[in-house]
């Protein structure tokens, strides 16, 4: 994959100096605004291929299926919960996506229209929440909007408490490492009643995150290796790509120099307060970086 690079520290020193005298260099922003647009596109598209599993070619970009889920059995963040897909969009999903959606941009439960911010929360069909009712209607409504078709969703049954025996019901089809017959997941292994293959399944699971599969585009027939694919990843792989995805979302709504700063200066600010994030976006040693970011914002 060609990814972007990161940003120069001068281009934004540079751009912070005019900045402080009332001058906007249009060329220099358009350099230094562009190339951390297109670094959080790539954080963004990383983030969702180990969400997902669905990895963009090389060459063409299409969008091919992994053989193997990198989210099996568990959720983002090590969190075990269910995933599930909306019946209207079909998006896959965690219940707290839908949680966080409104805590971001609050909405009408009835109607899904945005609620206007005053001192009460209110929609234009009528309805007012104060901010505490509407924190604890959302954490305890079994229906909240999808964040991406905003049509109701209901919350998905938890888990069993017995982790084997959710094991169990949610495994799909095993096959043998050695041979590649049918085998069991029991009592934390795998084992194959073909060949008497066994091993841990937690060591089995890893194995599986690590294993090098061939991926094949059926738009331009390009293969390659997930590996491989994975390593030129390395500088791009965060747990929190939200300040990329939240600086790709506006910076297209830019029209002027000064909402163009404004934005930059925004996502800088962001990874002032996130530390181990700056080094994602800016090409330079961790101490320059916090060197730098601390100079600006004083």
């Amino acid at each position: 994959m060609d990814w972007a690079p990161r940003v120069k520290p001068i281009k934004i020193r540079r751009l912070y100096r005019y900045a402080r005298l009332g001058i906007y260099d249009d060329l220099l922003l358009h350099d230094v605004g562009w190339e951390l647009h297109a670094r959080c596109t790539d954080i963004a598209t990383v983030a969702d291929v180990f969400r997902e599993g669905r990895v963009p070619c090389p060459q063409c970009k299409t969008k091919v299926v992994r053989q193997i889920d990198p989210l099996f059995s568990t959720g983002e963040g090590r969190h075990h919960q269910n995933w599930f897909r909306c019946t209207h969009c079909t998006k896959r999903l965690l219940w707290r996506d839908c949680r966080q959606a409104l805590r971001d941009t609050p909405r009408c439960f009835e109607c899904r229209a945005v609620l206007q911010k005053t001192d009460e929360l209110r929609c234009d069909c009528g309805k007012t929440w104060s901010q505490k009712a509407y924190k604890q209607s959302a954490r305890t409504r079994i229906h909240l909007p999808c964040p991406y078709c905003l049509n109701l969703v209901r919350r998905p049954d938890p888990p069993p408490r017995n982790p084997v025996a959710r094991a169990r019901k949610s495994s799909p089809a095993l096959q043998c490492p050695k041979c590649q017959a049918d085998a069991r997941h029991q009592h934390g292994n795998i084992e194959c009643t073909a060949c008497g293959y066994k091993r841990r399944w937690r060591d089995y699971r890893k194995s599986l995150k690590k294993k090098d599969e061939k991926l094949e585009c059926q738009g331009c027939g390009h293969s390659f290796r997930w590996q491989a694919w994975r390593k030129s990843t390395r500088s791009l792989r965060t747990g929190n790509p939200r300040p990329a995805r939240d600086f790709v979302k506006r910076w297209l709504r830019c029209y002027t120099p000064q909402q163009r700063m404004i934005q930059i200066d925004m996502l800088l600010q962001t990874l002032h307060g996130r530390g181990p994030l700056a080094p994602l976006f800016i090409d330079s040693g961790e101490h320059n970086i916090r060197q730098m970011l601390d100079d600006l914002a004083s």
